[in-house]
């Protein structure tokens, strides 16, 4: 059996899958084995790029594999993109070929059915999105009405000619280095996600109303889905500015321009490790598994709808006991600041912009009223708590503009 995949990180996330659930299967990462070790292993878990250059490469005058050589054909992510690239890595084996994918049965190409040899909308199995949270497998996204957007002017997706929608989802896997559609000013986006405001109310916002875990002291795992690079640098300096006893760790860019990317996402996907939030340029729009994500930010417009959906798919993951024994994840937010719900007309439940006081701020008050409520005959105790209160205060970082506008107004 072979499992194909578009990026090392999801074949790296398969890898550990199925040594997990298979272990005395013999198993091989063709990125990262020699030929000789993975002609003989039961499960081969591969890029396109890295199996189609094995085939290419005929040293001894015969491919790696015979066309029988894998009886069934796992593509994860199938999606027509794929298949236009890798159309004759497909043709050459005659396995089993199945597709998985998470876009929605009438948003999948009529191409890629016909690879499949099915009727266009008629998958040979589907599970929906909704019927999946309801029968409790996911859990569902709540929006964030934040109160400022970059405005996006012209058409809906849904009034776009048949052409341009296929010319959006085309470049679903290459998004980062394709120009914006000619429907967007990219001068007036660029100077909006390139400001420093911009940026500052958004962090503030995300520290503010993101759900928390540990009692309601720290930010739960969150993804930023920035523009670029260059975007997501700037995302992560103006965090490490305003938020200077976070530098360095809570935020960080996962892009394929870090040769450590891979490392810095598996510390970001175990749940005591830092980064908390993952600033990221393409590599985790879709496919990654993180169950403990709480938060979405979408700072870019996004113009396919297949990767909208894939990219909400991020936060779907249960997570049993992630706010304590029995308090299992019930759903995640969205923080869309690029009108893309609107974008693409798809309704999602707002959530009261509440933010819940913390373990730390509630043990804070209960302390100031029981100092309060103290006598004469307890001076003594009186004082000791409110010596503690003060070095609490004393010990906040100032220059955070979080913590100062507490300090300021309270």
């Amino acid at each position: 059996m072979s499992i194909l995949a578009d990026r090392e990180a999801l074949v790296t996330q398969a890898f550990r899958a199925f040594k997990s659930h298979l272990p005395q299967a013999n198993i091989i990462d063709l990125t990262k084995s020699k030929t000789s070790q993975a002609i003989t292993a039961n499960i081969v878990v591969s890029t396109y790029p890295t199996m189609f250059n094995r085939l290419n490469d005929m040293g001894d005058k015969e491919r790696m594999f015979g066309v029988g050589h894998f009886d069934l054909i796992i593509v994860d992510e199938a999606h027509r993109s794929i298949y236009q690239k890798y159309q004759t890595l497909f043709d050459y084996f005659d396995g089993l070929l199945v597709g998985l994918t998470a876009t929605p049965r009438n948003e999948v190409h009529r191409d890629t059915y016909r690879i499949f040899e099915l009727e266009s909308g008629v998958p040979t199995f589907a599970y929906e999105l909704d019927d999946a949270i309801k029968d409790g497998y996911l859990v569902p996204p709540q929006g964030i009405n934040v109160p400022f957007k970059f405005l996006r002017t012209g058409v809906k997706y849904t009034e776009l000619s048949p052409e341009e929608q296929e010319e959006y989802e085309a470049k679903f896997y290459d998004e980062e280095r394709d120009t914006l559609p000619n429907k967007i000013d990219s001068t007036a986006l660029n100077r909006w996600l390139f400001n420093e405001n911009s940026i500052d109310q958004a962090l503030e916002i995300l520290m503010e109303f993101g759900l928390k875990v540990e009692g309601g002291d720290k930010l739960g795992k969150t993804i930023i889905f920035a523009l670029n690079h260059e975007h997501a640098e700037f995302i992560v300096q103006r965090f490490n500015k305003n938020y200077r006893h976070y530098k360095g760790h809570f935020a960080r860019v996962i892009d394929s321009h870090d040769p450590y990317a891979q490392s810095t996402f598996d510390d970001f996907s175990e749940s005591q490790k830092q980064p908390t939030i993952a600033v990221s340029v393409d590599m985790l729009d879709t496919g990654v598994d993180v169950p403990e994500i709480l938060n979405l930010v979408f700072f870019k417009p996004v113009f396919s709808t297949v990767k909208f959906n894939q990219m909400i798919g991020r936060g779907t993951r249960l997570c049993p006991d992630l706010f304590g024994i029995g308090d299992d994840k019930r759903e995640f937010l969205i923080f869309d600041l690029c009108g893309n719900f609107e974008y693409f007309e798809q309704q999602v439940t707002e959530k009261e912009q509440k933010p819940r006081e913390s373990l730390t701020t509630r043990l804070f008050k209960a302390r100031l009223v029981l100092s309060q409520q103290l006598n004469q005959d307890n001076k003594t105790l009186q004082e000791y708590i409110l010596d503690n209160l003060h070095e609490h205060i004393s010990s906040m970082e100032k220059e955070n503009f979080f913590s100062a506008s507490s300090i300021k107004y309270s």
